[in-house]
């Protein structure tokens, strides 16, 4: 990063019970905060952060089994990512990732699982990274592109009639873990729009509604999420809920590679 380029991250996530389930098994990590059953805001300016973590976890094994799962998901890869030195590169941060993911896998006991989405910020450079069927989007110029396939039997697996529900890949819950690791191309330009969703947002709300609340002209992160939770909830708010838009506020310039 150029130590004369400003980027200001404004970040907001809201998690939520959604209508239907008895408890909450979704889970939101901002960095240094972990945060279920309501919101956050958080700013962050990278002339002074070394690096930032953006994730949502969507626990699986039903009541006290998905908490604990999205949570230990979480609180591992954010202790991980604490430790690692500010020098690694692409491959070594892949490595660093594949660990987390073998060993958060095998810290699981049985019967549970959790989906996991994220944003690494590092050395000037966004990464992303999932496993399962949380998403990550990227609103730019108007139009909003996923960066991420579930990993679910309909999308992955290329069984078009399979329920959207039955996901083929998660920490914990099966015998083999994987999760996909990719650097973001030209990952800062100004007025981008970042949105990491659990399936309780995108199984209810179409591709076309989620950019159109994004873009509304009053919708700032907190009013953009907000609204989308209340879409969500008004199609039937079937699931948990967990929204997160990461807003590039400020840049003197596109960041180079």
């Amino acid at each position: 990063m150029n130590a004369n380029t400003k980027l200001n991250l404004s970040v907001y996530g809201v998690c939520d019970i959604g209508l239907k389930k008895p408890n909450n098994e979704d889970m939101i990590l901002l960095n240094d905060e972990m945060f279920r059953d309501g919101s956050r805001q958080k700013e962050f300016d990278f002339s002074i952060e070394k690096r930032t973590v953006i994730a949502i976890a969507d626990g699986i094994g039903g009541l006290d089994r998905g908490e604990a799962a999205s949570e230990l998901a979480l609180s591992r890869l954010k202790e991980i990512l604490e430790k690692i030195p500010d020098d690694l590169s692409g491959h070594e941060l892949k490595e660093v990732f594949d660990v987390y993911t073998q060993e958060t896998h095998q810290l699981m006991s049985e019967r549970m699982g959790s989906t996991i989405a994220g944003l690494f910020v590092y050395r000037g450079k966004v990464f992303r990274f999932h496993a399962g069927d949380s998403r990550i989007y990227l609103l730019r110029d108007g139009g909003l592109r996923r960066l991420t396939i579930d990993h679910s039997l309909r999308e992955s697996g290329g069984n078009s009639d399979a329920p959207s529900n039955i996901i083929t890949n998660a920490l914990g819950g099966g015998d083999s873990v994987f999760i996909e690791f990719e650097e973001v191309d030209q990952p800062f330009l100004e007025g981008d729009i970042y949105l990491l969703s659990s399936d309780g947002l995108h199984d209810l709300v179409p591709p076309d509604v989620i950019s159109d609340t994004l873009l509304l002209p009053d919708a700032e992160g907190l009013q953009a999420a907000e609204r989308l939770l209340e879409i969500a909830k008004e199609n039937g708010g079937k699931d948990n809920i967990s929204i997160v838009t990461v807003k590039v506020e400020a840049v003197d310039k596109v960041i180079p590679l």
